[in-house]
């Protein structure tokens, strides 16, 4: 259980994280440097970023919690993302630097013009900060019911603490404790896997695949408890819905932030071989669950959904003394990249497309920071107000919620700003026209479509064909089916529509009154062909970032080193020999090449000299 050792761990990490922000906010001269980093990081660190603000808490708790109750399936989902990375790497990364922008907003108004900005901008935020809100909820739910306090208060703390973070520091403070966040996230991860594997109960990856066989055959054999048609469906949907996602210009965010465009393309190295391999290590945990806790709901009482405790159910029962703290704080980091990342990108959004174009159209660059970081702590505290309404009202578990929001709210947005990046023939109110025909149908299948969905005689009621596709007519659809064919008729409908409705505006595109419309996709299409000068890519030295990055790492890494000293067996102290040795010797190696990198500066200015 959750003894003192796990609280000092826990205040030790948020205090550090608190530090980081404050450490990085001398980096920030303007709003290029507090959203983008002013262009100038190098691969590794954006790609880390880009990697881990795709997962957060939800993959410890609401992925987690459909591994416990439906098995496999959930891989589905996470592999939908690599065709689309194999797309950014090939095609859209170096578009993306291309663009010359701050913020992906600026790029909506270069391609589509201020009207569609404006639309995007005051539909955008708020959903942006409602899916922040779910992410704070998700978090604050479980520590609550591990530590027993009230929700209420956690979610307080924990969004007081993210939005310091990412006022203090900005982009940079964002990207640095991303940074850290994905050491502390494998080590652990990798620690529960082997403690959970390695436990009496599982007996090593054969036992465990035997005994949840055994018990819950459906779990490995997905045909027996869902209808293939609905599994088919349901992977193609998020497969699509991932390669409009991951190319879109919304995307495009952390693509603006490495030096060069080479940069640009070798940072998506990091989330390929993450989405790869994090995911069958993820899976782990929550499966041994089944064997270990049939019963979550005697484990954590308290908890609204008990499934969205399986992970950690786990690493409760396996890890030594002081452990569950850094998973604990692993789970808060993953929530706090995704949280950050939102508020700094939408802040940014807010600025450039709306104060600065609409309030003050000369503002100086210095007066639009000062407004960035005060705009920082009025989402940070929007954030935490919608997460105690969204912890009041919620009436799903968090896996259904989030991927339900992302197709019937995000994907309606999503494929204007995809297809535009690679198709320029349409008027410029092909954006906001596209999406709100979109946000029609997705109203219509998530009130009339689901209605009818509910009915006792559903699947009575489809043609005969329909009825043979699905599959076993004699049988009722399961409620998780029957959620997963409403994603499945909201994804793939939602797809077809906005993109006929799109290529369709195309026919305006050579009339008289759509001159500048042309004229604006020509330009912008001329940047995305043109490749960028020396000149453009960062000409600020990327010397601190390393340096500062490295003490951090080693400050952070030599204090888990420290808890070697609790007194837990040989065992757990190579745990935290393990996670602390990594993560100190990350902050060596950036540090000697921050060394480095200061000795050729210098060597180049006298040679200059």
């Amino acid at each position: 259980m959750i003894s003192a050792y796990d609280y000092a761990v826990i205040a030790f990490y948020v205090i550090f994280m608190v530090c980081l922000g404050v450490v990085f906010r001398g980096l920030s001269k303007n709003t290029s440097d507090y959203f983008r980093c002013g262009g100038s990081m190098p691969w590794w660190i954006t790609g880390t970023s880009a990697w881990l603000v795709t997962f957060s808490a939800w993959t410890f708790v609401g992925a987690a919690s459909e591994v416990y109750r439906s098995g496999l399936k959930v891989l589905l989902l996470f592999y939908a993302m690599i065709p689309a990375l194999i797309v950014v790497a090939w095609i859209t990364a170096v578009r993306f630097r291309r663009m010359r922008v701050v913020t992906w907003m600026e790029a909506v108004r270069a391609r589509f013009g201020p009207v569609s900005e404006q639309f995007y901008t005051w539909v955008k935020v708020p959903v942006e900060l409602v899916k922040a809100g779910v992410g704070l909820m998700t978090i604050s739910v479980f520590m609550a019911a591990v530590f027993n306090v009230p929700i209420n208060w956690v979610i307080v703390v924990l969004g007081i603490t993210i939005t310091i973070v990412a006022f203090a520091g900005g982009a940079f403070a964002v990207l640095a404790s991303d940074f850290v966040q994905m050491l502390l996230v494998m080590t652990i991860t990798l620690l529960a896997v082997v403690l959970t594997l390695r436990h009496p109960e599982i007996g090593g990856l054969a036992g465990l695949i035997d005994k949840v066989d055994v018990q819950r055959p459906g779990h490995f054999q997905w045909w027996l408890s869902f209808r293939p048609a609905i599994l088919v469906g349901w992977g193609f949907a998020f497969t699509c819905v991932k390669l409009a996602e991951l190319n879109s210009l919304e995307y495009s965010t952390m693509y603006l932030m490495p030096k060069s465009e080479p940069h640009a393309r070798r940072m998506v190295a990091i989330p390929l071989i993450g989405g790869v391999v994090g995911p069958l290590l993820w899976v782990i945990p929550p499966l041994a669950a089944t064997v270990m806790f049939p019963d979550l709901a005697a484990v954590f009482p308290n908890l609204s959904k008990p499934t969205e405790g399986a992970f950690v159910a786990v690493a409760l029962k396996v890890m030594p003394i002081g452990l569950i703290g850094l998973l604990l704080c692993a789970m808060f980091g993953a929530t706090l990249t995704q949280m950050d990342a939102a508020v700094n990108k939408y802040v940014g959004v807010f600025v450039r497309s709306f104060y600065l174009p609409i309030l003050r159209p000369n503002a100086p660059e210095k007066h639009l920071l000062a407004v960035g970081k005060l705009c920082t702590l009025g989402f940070g505290a929007i954030i935490v107000v919608l997460s105690l309404l969204i912890n009041t009202y919620r009436s799903t578990d968090v896996f259904t919620l989030l991927n339900q929001l992302m197709v019937s709210v995000g994907l309606p947005l999503t494929i204007p700003v995809f297809l535009g990046l690679f198709y320029k023939r349409t008027p410029g109110w092909s954006a906001w026209g596209t999406a709100l025909v979109g946000f029609g149908y997705s109203a219509w299948a998530n009130f009339s479509f689901k209605a009818r969905l509910e009915a006792p005689d559903f699947l009575a009621q489809l043609p005969v064909f329909a009825r043979e596709v699905l599959g076993h007519p004699e049988r009722a659809l399961t409620g998780a089916e029957r959620a997963d064919l409403l994603l499945v008729v909201t994804a793939l409908g939602t797809l077809l529509v906005t993109s006929v409705v799109f290529f369709g505006s195309a026919l305006f595109f050579g009339r008289p009154a759509a001159a500048a419309d042309r004229e604006r996709a020509e330009g912008f299409f001329t940047n995305l062909q043109t490749p960028l000068k020396p000149k453009e890519d960062a000409a600020v030295s990327d010397e601190p970032v390393y340096r500062m990055l490295g003490v951090l790492c080693m400050v952070y890494g030599g204090f888990i080193l420290l808890l070697m000293l609790i007194p837990n067996g040989l065992a757990g102290r190579l745990c935290f020999l393990f996670v602390g040795g990594v993560i100190s010797a990350a902050g060596v190696v950036l540090y000697r090449v921050a060394n480095r990198k200061r000795t050729q500066e210098r060597h180049g200015a006298v040679a200059l000299g």
